[in-house]
This record gives structure tokens, sequence and C-alpha cells, in this order.
């Protein structure tokens, strides 16, 4: 049995686990509060009281007040009421870590004791995913449906039809009364870019339960991974971290408050290429480096150059950002899906040091990221292009170099033994193809390149929010390009891809309805001859002209790629 969920209740908590078996184990909530009212002292659910000293962000030494409550309804009125901290995690959290009792570990009740033991994987816990589309695509208003069950779509039917029992389920609260489960996580309220699955991986990893991040942002899910460092290290969590950037000179302001290194590239073809890149870049240097909050700029025991950092103590954020890495890394090793889950975690610790409501960051430890990584990329240009290999383009973390693949396997370890950050060889292609814009700009995020095994990577050409007939037509131009070996075969297939061009306007006329849709922010519409109207209203007929300029600008782009 795994724990799915938990409820409070007087003096005891009652764990809901897989299958839908309950178990109660006896508890106490920890309340932390800055002033202790005599009041607090006789409330009924109050079981006992301990002065500790604790440590602010800033370092110094403060007296709080750990009260331990029966009743977690208790919590709720003091909360109003007083002022309270460390409560970023929940009481109720906090007592089942203290119980050894952990999200989607397994437990076994023996005697009167309930043993837990946290085992490294996936948990063996149910989980559905129900998708509901209609002609126009996946909607929450859809009449049909598909239900994945463990990962598997089980299958499919009129959305009158649907049944659905699980551990957890993720559904669209249109359909929730069909569903019995433990967990249920409504789609159309989720905020995070994963999936019930990834959402249980987050649960499990970041040590809360799963109800209280499932309709949180990554943000969440990262804050709270920083606060369970800090609780250990016995920081006060405040509600609002206290932060003042620093009065500065405007030249200073502009040298220091930069994002990640971007080259702007020469429109090109180039054969032979290859694409580096570091792993986990910002993760990896705000762990190499100690950098948070609460060590940039209160000693200086390591310079970055723009600011400095203490290494007398482990961070919070780079203590918390490491484990995740280390846990990214074990998931790949068998389970990409479960990798990639804890990877959208990473990317928003970077990003989160700087933001204005983070509470273990500040604007200089964003800084001071940002600088370390200028400095590696730039790095690691120069010592590719002193090994004899042409930089053609790179992108924060991320280089596409030119040469034989002996010279590339050479830059890579010794750019990696340089920066003590690792670079991996991403990808191998015959060709890459970077363009520019209808402006005549470069355009750095957007580039075409085609594997060794035929297949293509494909970055900012086709967008979810182009309409499905375009979408096909540059997927279908692509495989015409992808049979081109090197940058000069690819203009001998001019005439192939012009004979596509035209079978899709004739298509733009006559095609079936769901060629004209469009998503915008989540909802389906289709250009008609008085503008744009939902496709969730029906079918009202489409503006030829409007697709067909469409078409031709999408045209005119991978034309232009072959010249």
């Amino acid at each position: 049995m795994y724990l799915v969920d938990a409820l409070p209740k007087e003096g005891k908590v009652e764990l809901v686990l897989s299958g839908f078996r309950r178990l109660e184990v006896r508890t106490t909530f920890p309340v932390y509060l800055e002033e202790l009212p005599q009041s607090v002292l006789y409330h009924p659910s109050v079981a006992s009281v301990e002065e500790e000293v604790w440590r602010t962000l800033e370092g110094k030494e403060r007296r709080i007040y750990r009260v331990e409550l029966r009743d977690y309804g208790a919590y709720l009125q003091f909360k109003r009421a007083l002022k309270v901290v460390n409560d970023f995690i929940s009481p109720l959290d906090q007592a089942l870590e203290r119980l050894g009792l952990r999200p989607f570990a397994r437990v076994e009740a023996s005697g009167n004791r309930v043993i837990s033991k946290e085992e490294p994987g996936f948990p063996e816990v149910s989980y559905a995913k129900v998708v509901l589309y209609d002609w126009y695509g996946e909607h929450r208003l859809g009449r049909y449906y598909r239900l994945y069950y463990n990962g598997v779509m089980k299958e499919e039917g009129d959305v009158r039809d649907l049944r659905v029992e699980a551990d957890v389920v993720e559904a669209p609260s249109t359909v929730m009364d069909k569903v019995k489960a433990i967990v249920k996580v409504a789609s159309d309220r989720k905020r995070a870019p994963v999936d019930v699955k990834g959402l249980i991986v987050w649960s499990k990893s970041v040590r809360v339960l799963l109800r209280e991040i499932m309709y949180a942002t990554i943000g969440k899910a990262l804050t709270v991974n920083e606060a369970w460092v800090a609780l250990r290290k016995r920081y006060v969590i405040p509600k609002v971290a206290p932060r003042v950037e620093e009065l500065r000179e405007l030249e200073e302001l502009s040298y220091a408050d930069k994002g990640g290194l971007i080259l702007f590239p020469k429109e090109t073809c180039a054969d032979n290429a290859f694409q580096v890149d570091f792993s986990s870049m910002y993760p990896s240097i705000i762990s190499k480096y100690n950098i948070s909050g609460e060590t940039v700029d209160r000693c200086d025991d390591l310079d970055l150059g723009i600011h400095k950092v203490c290494a007398k103590e482990r961070g919070i954020v780079s203590e918390a950002v490491e484990r995740l890495v280390r846990l990214k890394e074990f998931y790949k090793a068998y389970d990409e899906e479960l990798a990639e889950a804890i990877k959208w975690i990473l990317v928003a610790s970077f990003g989160y040091l700087g933001y204005r409501n983070s509470l273990f960051g500040k604007i200089e430890a964003y800084e001071s990221v940002t600088h370390v990584a200028r400095k590696v990329l730039r790095q690691a240009i120069e010592i590719a292009e002193s090994m004899g290999l042409r930089v053609v383009h790179g992108i924060v973390d991320s280089l596409i170099v030119q040469g034989s693949r002996e010279r590339v396997e050479g830059m890579v370890a010794k750019v990696s033994e340089a920066t003590g950050l690792k670079l991996k060889l991403e990808d191998e292609f015959s060709w890459v193809v970077l363009t520019r814009t209808s402006e005549g700009q470069p355009y750095p995020q957007r580039y075409v390149g085609r594997r060794r095994d035929g297949s293509l990577k494909v970055k900012g050409l086709i967008r979810a929010n182009q309409p499905r007939i375009v979408q096909e037509f540059l997927e279908e131009s692509l495989r015409v390009l992808s049979k081109a070996e090197s940058c000069s075969q690819l203009r001998s297939f001019s005439k192939e891809l012009e004979d596509l061009y035209y079978g899709f306007r004739r298509r733009a006329h006559y095609g079936d309805p769901s060629d004209f849709v469009l998503w915008i922010k989540g909802e389906p519409y289709v250009r008609g001859t008085r503008g744009f109207y939902r496709a969730t209203d029906g079918y009202w007929g489409h503006d030829v002209n409007y697709y067909l300029s469409y078409l031709e600008r999408a045209y005119e782009t991978v034309r232009g790629m072959m010249t």
C-alpha cells in the first residue's frame, strides 16, 4: 500500500492508501508563532509549547514558539489571528514528515505501529487520465473521450458512457461526477505543465501531499523543495521575503542585469554540424557556486565578478537544487517522462531566484547565475575555435559547431574540464539551417537540423497557435527536406515542395473543418469571413483567403531554407 492522501483529525491523521484503504496514526500538528499571547497557553487544542532559537534569512537569531496542536482547525484560527511563520509547508505535511510518512511511500501496518518505507522509482499506484475531444480537437467540452490508464490508452467512446476509477485521476471538471478517485485533478484548473504521472512524481519528490500542489505553479513545487532545506537548517520562513535591492549606478545595473548569452547567427546552411549542450547548466551553476538568496553578497569567500558568495555554509537554494539534479539523473536512467517532470522544476529554479515573490532568492543571485553562464559559454566558444571548429550558433547553454566528430568530442571533454560543468554531445547533423525573419533579421530561436538517421530537429518553426493545415504543411515540407543529405541537395527538392504547396492550397478550399482550427489561449477558433468564431459553437465556414495567405507565408519560409 502507498500513501496517496492524508486527512487531519482530532489528535491524529487519517492516511488514505492506494486501493482506497485507510489507517489512523496519532499525532499533533506543529505551528510556529512569532509571539506567544497568554490566550494560546489556555487554548484547548494546545498540547505543548516550546521556545526555540531559529535564524532569519539575514542570519540573525530569532526566538519563536513551536505550538503543538491536537486540532488542525485551531491552526486555521491561529493563522487568521496571530503571526504564524514556517507554514509555507503545511503543519499537516510537517507532521507527516516527522512520522516518516511521505507521499507515495510504501506504508505497512504492524500491530499498533505504521511503518513507512520510501522506495526509488514510481510508486505502485493506479492513475488515469481522461481526455475529451471533438471535431476541433481536445477540449473540456468535447463529446467523446479517451481514457488512459497507467499511461496506456484503455478505451474511447461517447462521454455519456464514461466511468473511471483509480487512486489518482486527472479529468476535465465537466466529467468529475463520472470519476471515483482518492485524489481528483481537474485538468482545466491545472497550471503545471505535467500530466497526472508528473504530478505524482512532483508530490513524491518535494514531499508534500498531491492535493496541495496539483493546482500550483512550478514555482510552488520548487519553493516547497527549498523550504524543507530551510526548516532543517532552522531558518524562519516568513510569509513574504523582506528584500530590497541594493542601490546601484545605472551603468553597473546595465552590466549586471542581463540574461543568457545568445548569438545572432548568419542565415546559413552548414554541413557536418554538431549540437553540444551543457547538462542542467543553470541548476549546476547554482549548485557549484553555492548561489542562494542568503549567500550572495554576505561575505567575500568567492568572487564571481559582479557579486561575491559565502561558502561557509551550503545555501538553501543550492542544496535543494543539487538534490533535484541528482534525482533527475536517477530517473533519466530508466524513465525519461519522470526525468522530464523533475526537469520542469529545475528550469524554474533559475528564474525564481530573481522573482519578486521568491522566498529564498534575490535579484543579485539571479544576476550571478547569468553572469557565470555567459562567461562559461564564451569560454566554450573560445575553446571550440582554438581547436579549429566553426561556431555556427550559440544560445544560452547550447552551441552548434561545424567540424570533425573527433574534434568535437575533444572540445566537449576540454570544456567540461575547464568549466567544471558537464558538456555533452546532444545531436549530430548532416546539415543544419539557420533562417532570418521576414524583415531580414537573424532568428536565433529558429533552426532545423537533419540528424544522421534522417530525422529532423525543429525549433521555432511549427507553433501550437498555427492552424492545423499550416502545421501539417510544415511537417510535410520538412519531410521533403529530410531527404536531402547535404546543404547542396536541398535545392533539388524545390519542385516537390512546390507541388506539395499547391496541393495544400487546394485543401485550403475544400479541406476538413478541423484543418482550419487555431488554438488561442487554450480555446479553439476558426477564421470566418466576418472574423474569428469559437469552434465549440460549430463549424460555420472559413475565410479561404486568410488560410491561403497563411500557407503562402509558411511556403516562403521553407523555400528560403532551401536557398
